[in-house]
């Protein structure tokens, strides 16, 4: 080979890596990523020797062998085809129709693309360069080439069992596999590999996760539906039951409001009924807790609505009579401080409040529970003994906040006295516990004392006006007269709504 036909071989091989490294510079800053290492010490590698073959060719140092020459043309072009290669790999195919076209292109795949680049480059440079006749080298003997298919038919099985599995499952899904469960964290030649909820790292061959099938709980979609079996006495009807699950499960933070959760009922057990709750989830990977979430709703709900759920039990609890009688002298000496607290209890005497806190209920609720709703009857007043609320207002379509309640503080008097409508909805912000007083234990207290509705509905009336004439800022001329005409209007209200039944 002369020496014009050397230099030429040189000068393109020295082009092609200006041109590379000039391509790979702006790369790396137009990507903002970084370039991986092989291809940086590739490329150093490859420019020395460049440097090396154009010394010995131009004379600056001793000429070299023309075998060792030769390989060490070989190994430069070679470079220069990886980095071309790996070029074409992150800037087409990582960059742009993974990142930017969102196509999936599995590293099997991407990598099986730089060996064939790279196995071609090596061919044609052997055949250019060193002479060789590929040819030869392609065509193996039939036995030796049956040999090789035999000891790598595993591992070929495997391959093509990987590019299968880039359709059914990508990196970062959630799957159940061969009774292991977990997220995809690679899925490479032979094997897929999985992080489990305990963070241990599981690896399964390609072929048998092809054969025994798999279940994807991210695609199509992220979302993922859930549900619980819980049992109910047969007492309660299941209509209700059904609605108080499927509302439990609607207040859990991180169930979807679309599609609505919905219980059914699913067998009638030898103990109670058990009820289907169905509820949908964003994230798979947060299913246990918001199983877990769920049953607690689930269980302060039944029992905020006495819901009796069944268990085969065998229990033997003995407490005496001061003991029992103890605990319920403290819980109703707590309801008569707060009754005493609302204007309109105030004037009631020790008896009366001592009878409506024996039939008093205390309630509690989870946050994100309502314990009213806008709209909706009601016949009970509800007084707060722990936690805080919010009191919100729909209209048009809209909800907004009107109010925050705290510990002591009372809603829902206008369905107690004239069981009006709930105004607005009650939604616990914090774990809630409030006493409740109903119709009927007023309604008992109210017909032993024939003055005690006019007295009531003074002073409700009193606090209307007073709330008017703030709004409106009334005169007290007009201020007293509508007291009148709001106290008469209300007594007969309440008359109606606590008398009406019982004088049929």
């Amino acid at each position: 080979m002369n020496v014009g036909t050397l230099l030429l071989k040189l000068g393109l091989t020295g082009l092609g890596i200006v041109l590379g490294l000039v391509a790979l510079v702006y790369f790396a800053r137009r990507r903002q990523k970084g370039l991986p290492v092989s291809v940086v010490v590739v490329l150093v590698g490859t420019s020395l020797l460049a440097s090396t073959l154009l010394l010995s060719s131009s004379g600056v140092v001793a000429p070299l062998p023309s075998q060792t020459r030769a390989w060490l043309e070989f190994t430069s072009y070679l470079g220069v085809s990886f980095v071309l290669l790996k070029l074409v790999d992150l800037l087409i195919i990582g960059d742009h129709l993974i990142d930017r076209k969102g196509a999936y292109i599995p590293d099997v795949l991407r990598t099986v693309f730089l060996f064939v680049g790279l196995t071609v480059a090596v061919l044609v440079i052997l055949r250019l360069v060193m002479n060789i006749n590929v040819i030869a080298l392609v065509a193996l003997p039939t036995v030796a080439t049956a040999v090789v298919g035999v000891a790598l038919r595993d591992t070929l099985v495997r391959f093509f069992a990987g590019i299968s599995l880039g359709k059914m499952m990508r990196v970062g899904d959630w799957v159940s596999v061969m009774d292991k469960e977990g997220v995809v964290t690679d899925i490479g030649f032979g094997h897929v590999t999985l992080r489990t909820r305990d963070s241990d790292y599981v690896a399964l061959p390609n072929n048998n996760v092809i054969q025994a099938g798999l279940i994807n709980y991210s695609r199509p979609t992220t979302a993922h539906g859930c549900h619980i079996l819980v049992e109910a006495a047969y007492r309660t009807p299941p209509a209700q039951v059904r609605a108080v699950l499927a509302d439990a499960a609607s207040a859990v933070g991180g169930v979807l409001t679309k599609p609505a959760p919905e219980a059914m009922v699913e067998a009638f057990k030898d103990s109670g009924i058990q009820y289907r709750l169905e509820f949908w989830i964003e994230d798979y990977s947060h299913h246990q807790l918001l199983e877990s979430e769920v049953m607690t709703y689930v269980w302060s709900a039944f029992q905020r609505n006495d819901i009796e759920i069944p268990f085969p039990q065998r229990v033997v609890q003995t407490l005496t009579p001061q003991d029992g009688g103890a605990m319920m002298r403290r819980q109703t000496d707590q309801i008569v401080a707060h009754l005493a607290k609302v204007d309109f209890f105030a004037i009631l005497n020790p008896q009366q409040i001592e009878s409506l806190a024996s039939e008093a209920r205390v309630q509690e609720f989870l946050p994100g529970e309502q314990v009213v709703r806008q709209g909706e009857p009601g016949e009970e007043l509800f007084i707060m003994l722990d936690g805080t609320a919010e009191v919100r207002v729909h209209q048009a379509g809209r909800s907004s906040t009107v109010a925050s309640l705290q510990r002591g503080q009372f809603f829902g008097e206008m369905s107690l006295l004239t069981g009006e409508p709930r105004s607005a909805t009650v939604v616990a912000t914090t774990p809630l516990r409030v006493v409740s007083i109903g119709k009927m234990a007023l309604s008992r207290v109210v017909q032993k004392d024939g003055d005690l509705v006019g007295r009531i509905s003074e002073v409700v009336a009193q606090r209307q006006v007073a709330l008017a004439a703030t709004k409106e800022r009334l005169s007290r001329e007009g201020a007293a007269v509508t007291l009148g005409s709001r106290k008469h209007s209300l007594m007969e209200r309440i008359q109606q709504f606590l008398w009406g039944r019982t004088h049929r």
